[in-house]
């Protein structure tokens, strides 16, 4: 992660991670969004969470200690097998200000998301920041109709 004093300020983290038991990823996208919004309430931080194909694909903005922390927590949760930092640093705004935790599980309507990023399954680990982001996006717009 970035130099602890660059965490002072907003801060946006984005992560993938493979579920540690794909075959329960519904079960464990709902109790981590349960407990994510009571967390996130606390520590004024507001992201988006992607699951699909035994895989996640998260953002998280706020204060940069609270994100980090946080980030730790998710590396020691036994439900996330591979945690992959994709990109960290400062932010001027959040992008995701709407949701103490927004998610969404992909469906077979999301291909086209996926393949607006130049993915065809959903495999987020090998994602830059740039298109990461663009997919939580497009897929939070989705959660929002």
């Amino acid at each position: 992660m970035t130099d602890p004093l660059a965490r002072r300020g907003l801060y946006r983290l984005v992560y993938a991670s493979r579920a540690a038991d794909p075959a329960a990823i519904d079960e464990t996208l709902r109790a981590v969004v349960v407990k994510s919004i009571q967390n996130n309430r606390i520590d004024d931080i507001t992201g988006f969470l992607a699951a699909g194909e035994g895989r996640f694909l998260q953002v998280l903005e706020g204060p940069g200690q609270t994100v980090a922390q946080a980030y730790e927590r998710i590396g020691a949760d036994p439900r996330h097998d591979e945690v992959v930092l994709i990109a960290d640093g400062p932010a001027e705004r959040r992008l995701f200000s709407d949701w103490n935790m927004g998610q969404r599980r992909l469906e077979a309507e999301d291909a086209s998301a996926l393949s607006e990023v130049g993915l065809e399954h959903f495999t987020p680990a090998g994602l830059d920041e740039e298109r990461a982001i663009r997919l939580l996006s497009l897929l939070g717009a989705r959660h929002l109709r």
